[in-house]
């Protein structure tokens, strides 16, 4: 068992390694020099913006301000923004309680929906509800969170009023960008769940069970959904990307302050520090998430960790 553990965090951190360093390289592709973007208002001389990139290590070799990156990145020190001159690591923390809130409300509704609805979808595979609900399962996945989050905007926000439509004013501030986030991870969950249920009930100890006289019920809570739930976990690392990648452009939609907002907003003015600070946290989280899910499918099926 320590082996795979071994082995799982020494892949998860040159994962993490190989994510930040694309990312480093790949933000200086970008046109536009950063700092010339940030002075761009002010008409700033050659001198100044010579000076203001002497202060930030812009004029050292690529190879060099690589190096000085890794070396604090290791210490969570992603050094100033250069459109604030704040610390990053000072604004990331400031709003990661804001993504927090918005992915854990979000994977709320969605672990619960995804199973009432895959289990309903299950249950009533040959009905016209359980067709009605795959139906709506293909267009959730199909539908963009951008379209989706500003159709409600329009819908509940600005129509009925019912919810605030950017910001965070009070606890109704979350509901609508939480069920658009929810909306995509709620159909692949309940697509899922249902395709396992129908091979667990079709397993020979579910007609055994059938033949002893256990009600449906039964058979469903204590011995098909049980089973039915360990390759769910699974897809769980794919939902941590979909979260994650789903708050960026949702955040920007409602503007709401969390990490994805600020990433969207670094990467407009070619702010690298904060880019490379927000995009080490994003891979941290996945990649944390994804090794969680692996060490707990190991636990699960121990047949995993000694393969």
């Amino acid at each position: 068992m320590s082996t795979f553990v071994i082995r799982r965090l020494l892949i998860a951190i040159l994962l993490l390694w190989a994510v930040v360093t694309l990312v480093f390289f790949s933000i200086r592709l970008i046109p536009g020099d950063p700092v010339e973007v940030q002075l761009a208002g002010v008409h700033a001389s050659a001198a100044t913006i010579a000076r203001v990139r002497h202060e930030l290590g812009l004029d050292r070799p690529l190879p060099a301000q690589y190096l000085a990156f890794m070396l604090h990145a290791t210490r969570l020190d992603f050094g100033r923004s250069i459109s604030s001159g704040q610390p990053v690591s000072g604004e990331i923390l400031d709003r990661v309680p804001a993504t927090a809130e918005l992915a854990i409300s979000a994977l709320a509704i969605a672990t619960i929906a995804g199973l009432v609805l895959g289990i309903l979808a299950a249950t009533f595979r040959r009905s016209y509800a359980g067709m009605a609900i795959s139906g709506l399962m293909i267009l959730g996945i199909s539908i963009p969170d951008f379209w989706l989050g500003t159709m409600l905007a329009l819908i509940f926000g600005v129509e009925l009023g019912w919810f605030p439509v950017s910001g965070m004013v009070d606890w109704r501030s979350v509901v609508l960008p939480a069920v658009t986030l929810a909306v995509g991870i709620t159909a692949t969950l309940t697509r899922l769940l249902r395709a396992v249920l129908l091979d667990v009930l079709g397993a020979d100890y579910i007609r055994t069970a059938r033949a002893k006289g256990l009600g449906q019920r039964m058979i469903l809570v204590r011995h098909a959904l049980k089973n039915a739930l360990v390759p769910v976990i699974t897809v769980y690392g794919l939902i941590m990307a979909s979260l994650l990648g789903g708050a960026v452009v949702v955040e920007n939609v409602f503007s709401w302050p969390g990490l994805g907002y600020y990433a969207l907003h670094a990467v407009s003015v070619r702010d690298y520090p904060a880019v490379q600070g927000a995009t080490f946290v994003f891979a941290a989280v996945l990649i944390a998430g994804n090794l969680l899910v692996d060490l707990s499918y190991g636990f699960l099926d121990p047949r995993i960790r000694y393969g």
